[in-house]
C-alpha cells in the first residue's frame, strides 16, 4: 500500500537515461481496426532511493477486468486528442494525479489484453511522490507502489499458456505480497524490464 509519509530521492541520471532507451528503440504498433482501443501511464515514482511503479487493483464495479491489478487508463473518447491525452486524462480521473505532475518519458510497445482484446497504448512517466491522491471509489479499490526490481526476478515470474476462445494464449504472471499481476499489466512491464535490462543499475 501507498504511504504518503515517505521520503523520495532520483536518481540525476534515471529520467534522461530512460528517455534515450525509449528514443532508441522502434515502437511496436498493432492495428486497431475492430478493437476498442484504450491507453495507460506506467507511472513510475521515486521512493527511499528506489524506483517504484504505481498500480491500481481496480474495484468490482467496473465493467472490464474486475478486482484485477492494472496501470490507471482507459478507453480512447471521443474528447481526447491523442492516446496520451487519454491516458493522462483517465490517470486523473482514477487516482488523481494531474496532467501538469506527470513528465513522459515516453512510449512502449502496444498490446491486445488477453480475455477482453482491448487494444492498449501503454506511456512511461514520472510522478511526484508522495503526492495528494484521490482514486475514484467506483474505480479503484486500492494503490500499489510495487519496488520496480520486483519485474527483473524470474523467481517471482510464471509463463503459462490458457486457451481462450479456442486459442493458446501465453499468459504472464508476477506474484508480489499476496497479489498476483498477471495480463497485458505484466506483459507491458516484462517489456519494459526488458528494455531496462542492460541498465538495471538505474532501478536497483
Amino acid at each position: 500500500m501507498i504511504n504518503k509519509n515517505e521520503i523520495t530521492s532520483m536518481s540525476p541520471h534515471f529520467e534522461d537515461d530512460v528517455i534515450g532507451m525509449l528514443k532508441q528503440r522502434g515502437k511496436k504498433t498493432l492495428p486497431s481496426e475492430g478493437v476498442v482501443t484504450a491507453a495507460v501511464l506506467v507511472p513510475l515514482f521515486f521512493k527511499n532511493g528506489r524506483v517504484h511503479v504505481l498500480l491500481t487493483k481496480r474495484s468490482d464495479h467496473v465493467e472490464h477486468h474486475k478486482g484485477e491489478i492494472s496501470f490507471p487508463g482507459g478507453k480512447l473518447d471521443s474528447t481526447d486528442a491523442d492516446f496520451l491525452s487519454c491516458a493522462l486524462r483517465e490517470t486523473t480521473e482514477e487516482i488523481g494525479v494531474e496532467p501538469r505532475d506527470v513528465r513522459i518519458l515516453g512510449e512502449l510497445d502496444d498490446f491486445y489484453t488477453v480475455a477482453t482484446g482491448f487494444l492498449v497504448v501503454p506511456f512511461v512517466g514520472i510522478i511526484p511522490y508522495p503526492y495528494d491522491f484521490h482514486t475514484s471509489p467506483r474505480e479503484i479499490d486500492r494503490l500499489l507502489g510495487v519496488p520496480f526490481e520486483v519485474f527483473f526476478d524470474p523467481a517471482r515470474r510464471s509463463e503459462d499458456v490458457w486457451n481462450i476462445y479456442g486459442k493458446q494464449v501465453e499468459v504472464i504472471s508476477y506474484k508480489w505480497c499476496q497479489y498476483n499481476i498477471w495480463g497485458a499489466t505484466a506483459r507491458i512491464l516484462k517489456h519494459f524490464a526488458d528494455i531496462l535490462s542492460d541498465r538495471r543499475g538505474l532501478i536497483t
